[in-house]
């Protein structure tokens, strides 16, 4: 008989050594057993065929260790069989709850326009219960005409860049930017992936000097400290861009897989007059991307996905 699930432990790195990221993991196998289907908890890295497979994050692109070649294996295997793999991802509210009390769950994918999410036209029911437990609103946009623009940078390595490399990225969008604004550039490094030596040509030479572009501390400042005072945001694939459109600031995105793309711009060559977008739907379902241990610990996230879970 073939199991129903099986929850990968060990496609965490070190687990022993990160109770958060097993928590979300052991209740959800326990939100399975609930419902009375069957479901294995394993540690080891090996693969075990299953309807269904769940895994801590996606496979990357260019970093090794055990977990992300068994996370390889676990979808390639999977996708060969015509199961299924759910990925757990971190909250688009991280910024306010690092704690990371809901995360997002998606079904065959991390990206949101290709993973099945189970959350299309949603209430507002789990935007209400998300902003009261993390203390999130969504303000008016920002009808101010002065402001810097505020670049925010992205893992090297990390699937959500898609192969490209952030630096070259970010050289790029300096000059796009640069063709049609002259306002002050801020460079927000990404605080998991900060080396201060890849920003040496923006801090040194005097193209850059000239250009009005600097890198902000991000170990020391705050996404909505940078976002204060912002005319608008950029990014490529980021769920920081969360943070600029709650704070009614206009975000400017260049991946569709963003979560952010529903209401973002999409062409820099606009960006003294950024479009705004209608928001609340579009957060209301980003909303029911997100669940708490409690919902895997009693089954609600396994029961939602069950209808996309061919048995």
């Amino acid at each position: 008989m073939t199991t129903d699930c099986t929850v990968y432990v060990s496609s965490v790195a070190n687990p022993r050594k990160h109770p958060r990221k097993i928590s979300c993991l052991e209740n959800f196998a326990q939100g399975v057993a609930a419902t009375g289907d069957t479901v294995i908890t394993e540690w080891d890295t090996q693969y075990r065929p299953s309807r269904l497979a769940v895994i801590l994050g996606w496979a990357t692109t260019n970093t090794g260790g055990p977990n992300i070649t068994l996370r390889k294996q676990i979808i390639a295997e999977q996708q060969s069989r015509g199961w299924h793999t759910l990925c757990i991802d971190a909250s688009c509210w991280k910024y306010l709850d690092n704690a990371g009390t809901y995360l997002r769950y998606s079904l065959n994918g991390p990206f949101y326009d290709r993973a099945e999410y189970a959350n299309a036209n949603s209430t507002a029911h789990k935007w209400q219960e998300i902003s009261a437990a993390v203390g999130v609103g969504m303000m008016p946009y920002n009808s101010a005409k002065n402001g810097h623009v505020l670049i925010c940078m992205q893992r090297d390595g990390g699937f959500a860049m898609k192969s490209l490399q952030p630096m070259a990225w970010l050289a790029e969008k300096i000059s796009q930017i640069r063709q049609v604004s002259n306002r002050t550039i801020y460079i927000r490094p990404h605080p998991g992936d900060y080396r201060a030596g890849d920003f040496d040509p923006f801090r040194r030479t005097k193209y850059f000097q000239k250009m009005n572009v600097h890198v902000l501390d991000c170990v020391n400042t705050s996404l909505l400290n940078n976002l204060s005072g912002a005319h608008s945001a950029v990014f490529f694939n980021s769920s920081a861009s969360v943070a600029a459109v709650l704070q009614g600031i206009p975000v400017f995105v260049d991946d569709q897989s963003c979560v952010s793309w529903q209401v973002a711009n999409h062409d820099i060559n606009n960006i003294e007059n950024p479009k705004q977008f209608e928001r609340e739907q579009w957060l209301y379902d980003l909303s029911s991307a997100h669940w708490s241990d409690e919902d895997g610990r009693t089954g609600r996230i396994y029961q939602k996905f069950l209808p996309f879970i061919k048995k």
